[in-house]
């Protein structure tokens, strides 16, 4: 990719839009550097920008061992609420490798000084470190010469020398062997430089649990940390290391007649009713095609936090003293819900898709769970019907599988969710959502 025209077309676009030429392109004497949190972050940043040079634009080009799809990549910027920057990436694969060329534009200024935190770069929610790096950098100080001619320039990749950081000593690049288990899967990175956090995320089939997972490295274990919701971590050593699960029957059962195992939502539905996140309309009957009101999937996520007291009553039509009131006053009282207005929540209305995802974007950020996917939905035919406070919720639940398309081309937001779609959404949630 010697030039970048698409990619320079795109950000003169954005250039033109927030009032940013002229602009010149040049990356000399910098260098891309990563460091690594505890948590197993890793977050880039450039250095050698040179005194007084301002930028409001970053290309980046970075090439990654294995192969990943677009969805899976992402770049957290560092400060968007102080840059609310233009973000974008396009992937390309083969042979073993993936480049991924990222992009943040601003109106504002990206940079302080001579060095610019970018932000923390994923895979599948696993930092990764490049392996090596191109970057294109765009600033006002010159000329109306534009980017016509513009490429983006070879850079070293180097860790960081931020003395506010932990020192850690990265080493090689090293193999993760990770052949898939009956009766589940598990997403970890196809390799890792040695003393790398690596995080593993498991997930069983239905009706199935973890029985043991493994990582070795010359035949001795490698320490395996359990973070909780299917999440484990372990630090990378110097050599290749192999994974092993093996999942067992869960020996959970339901009791309802009215779905078998036939049933597309059948595994979801065993996942919630085994969390204790939804229950039966009756002993025997769990009503799958029966619509979903408001106040349930408001309970429900109350469940899943604990069911915390906390929270007034702030809605009239919301009664003293009934199953749904300290749901509903929590919810309110973290933002996870507003009503419709003039004191009003609508329990008992049937609740709508796009209400639904919107719920669970607003609960995603009240745990502090990454909402960084972001699906283009100019694919549905429908999308003129979806409500302007779903947007961004719809994009962020289409972007990481939640929710998708109720066939021919349609999202259908106003749509009612059904029990069995719920049941589906919020298992996806709880077992894909960190």
């Amino acid at each position: 990719m010697k030039k970048v025209k698409r990619w320079t077309g795109l950000l003169l676009l954005w250039a033109l839009v927030i009032g940013m030429l002229p602009l010149k392109a040049s990356a000399s004497g910098v260098s891309l550097t990563y460091r690594q949190t505890a948590q197993g972050d890793v977050i880039l940043g450039l250095s050698g920008l040179g005194d007084g040079r301002t930028l409001y634009g970053v290309a980046l080009e970075v090439t990654l061992a294995g192969t990943y799809a677009p969805a899976q990549i992402s770049l957290s910027p560092a400060d968007p609420l102080a840059y609310s920057p233009g973000y974008g990436a396009q992937v390309t694969s083969g042979g073993g490798k993936t480049k991924a060329t990222l992009y943040l534009v601003s109106s504002l200024a990206l940079n302080s000084g001579n060095a610019l935190t970018l932000g923390a770069l994923s895979v599948s929610g696993m930092g990764i470190i490049p392996e090596s790096a191109r970057v294109l950098l765009l600033d006002s100080d010159a000329l109306t010469g534009g980017l016509a001619n513009a490429s983006l320039e070879t850079v070293p990749v180097v860790q960081s020398s931020d003395t506010e950081s932990p020192d850690l000593p990265f080493g090689a690049s090293h193999s993760i062997s990770a052949p898939q288990a009956a009766h589940g899967t598990y997403q970890v990175l196809s390799s890792a430089r040695a003393n790398q956090v690596v995080t593993v995320y498991v997930q069983p089939d239905a009706g199935y649990k973890l029985a043991a997972l493994t990582v070795t490295a010359a035949g001795k274990p490698v320490a395996l940390l359990d973070m909780g919701n299917g999440q484990y971590t372990f630090r990378m050593p110097d050599a290749d290391v192999a994974m092993e699960a093996v999942f067992v029957d869960s020996g959970v059962y339901l009791p309802f007649t009215d779905i078998d195992e036939k049933h597309w939502a059948y595994g979801s539905i065993q996942y919630v009713y085994e969390h204790s996140m939804m229950k039966g309309t009756e002993d025997t009957r769990f009503s799958p095609d029966v619509s979903t009101d408001r106040s349930m999937i408001v309970t429900i996520l109350h469940r899943l936090e604990g069911s915390p007291e906390e929270g007034q009553n702030v809605f009239t039509d919301v009664p003293a003293g009934v199953w749904y009131t300290a749901p509903v006053a929590w919810a309110a009282e973290n933002k996870i819900v507003q009503g419709y207005g003039n004191g009003r929540f609508g329990p008992g209305d049937v609740i709508t898709r796009e209400q639904m995802v919107t719920f669970l974007h607003r609960y995603a950020k009240y745990k502090g769970y990454s909402v960084a996917a972001s699906a283009d939905l100019s694919q549905f035919r429908d999308l003129d019907t979806l409500s302007g406070f779903a947007l961004e919720p719809m994009r962020w639940a289409v972007g990481c599988g939640l929710i998708n398309g109720t066939g021919d081309g349609l999202l259908s937001p106003q749509g009612s969710a059904t029990r069995a779609q719920a049941a589906a959404i919020l298992a996806r949630f709880c077992q894909n959502i960190h």
